[in-house]
């Protein structure tokens, strides 16, 4: 039988290592182990480096990145850990800066504005409202100033109206001229004290529209026993809130006039 070209049987001994070509430089050393079992953690090294990759290319595709190129897969990879942690940052930080802008208790920085002056208040008149005593009879406020109008509603109030009595009496309120008028009002006419003085004009009035209290704007919402003094023209010159006594306003009788 003749032999096959190329099989060296022409007599040619066999090359070195029984004529297999040589592995490729760049894979080392191979060692092939006795037992395959011993090949189960390079396998699993082998997985997780599929898996990674795997996982990269999914996040490229849903952030429209450009796919990665194809490089050898390590452990030591950083993968997309490092730029998802930093946009991450990133976004939670602008939020921050937009919540802290929108707050509501959040004031910007402007220049202060320079408030123009105000205007002087404007005098309270009671010189247009009329009050009635208990037969019906109108009593006009212009008529009976100066006076010291106390707003006595739901109290009878009688250290208050006879201290209050009793301070005009002693000379407090401005002579000669026209006398200071104690007003004792309610919303019914109130009942007086026994013994006032004699020689100072008080009266019961009833206010049935609380028509003092509105025209006040210290006691639109107020309820409490006070005091309103107004002057000879009927302006409202003093208001005290929640009186109990007349030494709480004595020292501003001598300004009616």
């Amino acid at each position: 039988m003749g032999t096959l070209r190329g099989d060296n049987g022409g007599g040619d001994r066999p090359q070195e290592g029984g004529g297999l070509p040589d592995l490729p430089p760049e894979w080392g050393t191979v060692i092939i182990p006795d037992d395959p079992g011993a090949l189960d953690d390079e396998g699993a090294k082998i997985r997780r480096q599929f898996r990674r990759a795997a996982i990269r290319r999914r996040w490229r595709r849903r952030l429209h990145l450009a796919p990665e190129p194809v490089r050898r897969t390590t452990d030591d990879s950083p993968g997309l850990a490092v730029p998802l942690l930093i946009m991450s940052i990133a976004v939670i930080a602008t939020l921050v800066s937009l919540f802290a802008v929108a707050w509501p208790g959040h004031a910007p920085r402007t220049t202060p504005r320079v408030a123009p002056p105000s205007s002087p208040p404007v005098a309270v008149s009671l010189a247009g409202l009329t009050l009635f005593d208990a037969t019906g009879t109108a009593i006009p406020i212009k008529d009976v100033a100066p006076a010291i109008i106390l707003l006595v509603e739901g109290c009878s109030c009688e250290h208050l109206i006879t201290t209050t009595v009793d301070a005009v009496g002693a000379g407090t309120s401005p002579k000669p001229g026209k006398p200071t008028t104690v007003l004792v009002v309610a919303t019914r006419v109130p009942t007086l004290p026994i013994g006032l003085d004699a020689a100072v004009p008080v009266k019961a009035a009833a206010d049935p529209n609380n028509s003092v209290r509105a025209a006040v704007p210290a006691l639109a919402t107020d309820r409490t026993t006070s005091a309103v003094l107004i002057d000879s023209a009927g302006k409202v010159t003093k208001t005290s809130r929640n009186v109990t006594s007349a030494t709480e306003f004595v020292d501003d009788l001598r300004a009616l006039h």
